[in-house]
């Protein structure tokens, strides 16, 4: 899920093992046990979405639910995972907008957990280009103000209705248009500014989680909001925060290693107690959970590879065209960590310049050359929690390969590339981590973007709950299948908080429906 750091001149991305043993406790199901007064719920994942959900259920007095989650811990795109001196985030790491507007600082805040958080704006670049040139502040400035006016370009498109489709569209033009204003440059100093704006199409592409921005809608600009407050970076606060919300989650409402194989609804399904239930939920160990309400909260990713089989009757049409077209890609980080430094205690990032690239040919798929898809390292501080360690990102189908290579061979031509930048000598890492999210089986990726073949409508459609609403009134055949995460939640999709926000809803549209149900009930008592 996206986590986002200010890198000054454009936008970069960093995406989420908080080990919880305690709430690996299985409890079969026991037809003797008193049968709950309120509706049977079943949440499928426990990542932050279901984590919510079930939180705020549990508090409006929902008291039958239950949580399966497929993984080891809670916490889904949420995880850190031991290196070195430290825990490190697997996938966020940043809180986008560090407000009490934002929901994830205003649980923070009540947790106490932002001792340690950091404001990420105004930190210092170092740009290195492939030929060993260091090029200084004035080029970084310059680049700032190339990337803010291919953004301004874009969010004018917007405003004008324009006919352009992808991202790309109105870069290109506004690359071709930069460029005739470059005639007094040397060929050098051209080559630089094409390099920097490669570089920064390859933050860019980490930011919306793409290979490439041919793929990503201009519409993605104004379907995503930001919240005002700036990032604010918290290393570890993540599980923390996990930790903290599942302390009001009884033990027993979290089942882990517990994948789900189908969800069956819109049936009539006896318990052992006699009740009937519209829904069956199916685990890979083959037994089953009967519920009136089951809230999928699983990633999109795994949706566009599972949704055929996973649940019966098959989804409308409708939102297995959403699954389907709207993108998601991978981000993931390499965590780097040396016996002595070789940067200077000033530097923040160094960025990576290659000369030789430019817009239009360096964000061609290059799986034989996959190191050219890391763009900049970030140094981890402070040194006595960490260590001496590096922080590098990749994105696009080179970080999928990247997935299958060993620590060694990272190692190894990660080193050569620092090598050939800073012109000097460079130690291998004596450790290297490397997070997995496309090969993760039960997420498949990092997080969702406005695709090309997308609109922002398919982000509530595939929020919409089933069976849809007829009219005739029935509200107790409504919501058996409800849907949350992060690309359910229109305008802060590839967010933590948009996925925290998406589980709150889907609470709050199960505890007004039994207002609802409960005030009808009542009311044809009266008549009666």
């Amino acid at each position: 899920m996206r986590s986002i750091s200010d890198i000054s001149f454009c936008r970069a991305l960093v995406l989420t093992t908080l080990f919880l043993g305690e709430y690996s406790i299985a409890v079969p199901v026991d037809c003797n046990r008193p049968t709950s007064k309120t509706a049977k719920i079943v949440i499928v994942g426990a990542g932050i979405a279901g984590i919510g959900a079930a939180r705020k259920l549990l508090k409006q007095g929902f008291t039958d639910v239950q949580i399966l989650e497929a993984s080891s811990q809670p916490g889904g795109r949420i995880k850190g995972s031991l290196f070195g001196k430290s825990v490190l985030d697997e996938g966020p790491q940043f809180i986008h907008g560090a407000t009490m507007k934002n929901p994830i600082f205003r649980l923070a805040t009540e947790c106490g957990l932002l001792q340690e958080a950091t404001n990420n704006s105004g930190t210092d670049w170092s740009v290195f280009t492939n030929t060993q040139k260091q090029l200084g502040p004035d080029f970084v400035e310059t680049l700032r103000n190339l990337s803010t006016f291919l953004h301004m370009q874009a969010y004018l498109q917007i405003q004008n209705n324009t006919r352009l489709k992808s991202i790309w569209d109105v870069y290109e033009v506004g690359i071709n248009e930069l460029i005739k204003n470059w005639t007094d440059d040397s060929p050098n100093v051209r080559s630089q500014k094409l390099g920097g704006l490669n570089l920064m199409m390859k933050n860019e592409c980490a930011f919306f989680a793409t290979p490439n921005l041919h793929d990503v809608s201009l519409q993605q600009i104004s379907e995503y909001g930001p919240i005002e407050g700036g990032d604010r970076n918290s290393p570890g606060f993540f599980p923390k925060l996990i930790s903290c919300l599942m302390e009001d989650i009884p033990r027993e409402k979290l089942l882990l290693e517990k994948p789900v194989k189908q969800i069956q609804w819109n049936e009539n399904f006896e318990s052992c107690d006699g009740t009937t239930h519209p829904i069956k939920v199916v685990c890979e160990d083959g037994e089953f959970f009967l519920a009136d309400h089951v809230i999928v909260t699983v990633s999109l990713g795994y949706l566009k590879g599972e949704a055929d089989t996973l649940f019966h009757p098959k989804l409308p049409e409708e939102k297995l065209n959403a699954i389907k077209s709207l993108g998601f890609g991978t981000v993931n980080k390499v965590y780097l960590e040396y016996e002595i430094p070789f940067w200077e205690n000033s530097q923040h990032w160094i960025g990576l310049l290659w000369e030789d690239e430019t817009p239009f040919s360096g964000l061609k798929p290059n799986i034989a050359e996959w190191w050219r898809r890391i763009y900049s390292f970030y140094m981890l501080n402070p040194v006595e929690r960490y260590g001496h360690m590096l922080l590098a990102w990749s994105s696009g189908r080179e970080t999928e390969f990247m997935e299958t290579l060993c620590e060694e061979e990272i190692a190894s031509n990660i080193t050569r590339l620092l090598r050939q930048f800073l012109g000097r000598p460079v130690p291998q890492p004596k450790h290297v981590f490397m997070t997995k999210w496309f090969s993760n089986p039960y997420i498949r990726g990092s997080y969702s973007h406005t695709s090309i073949n997308s609109t922002g409508d398919m982000f509530d459609t595939l929020a919409e709950p089933l069976p849809q609403e007829k009219g005739d009134g029935h509200l107790s055949e409504m919501l058996q299948v409800l849907f949350a995460g992060e690309a359910t939640y229109r305008r802060y999709h590839s967010t933590t908080h948009g996925a925290l926000l998406s589980g709150w809803r889907e609470a709050d549209r199960l505890i007004n429906h039994y207002s609802i149900f409960e005030g009808q009930q009542l009311q044809t008592k009266h008549v009666a």
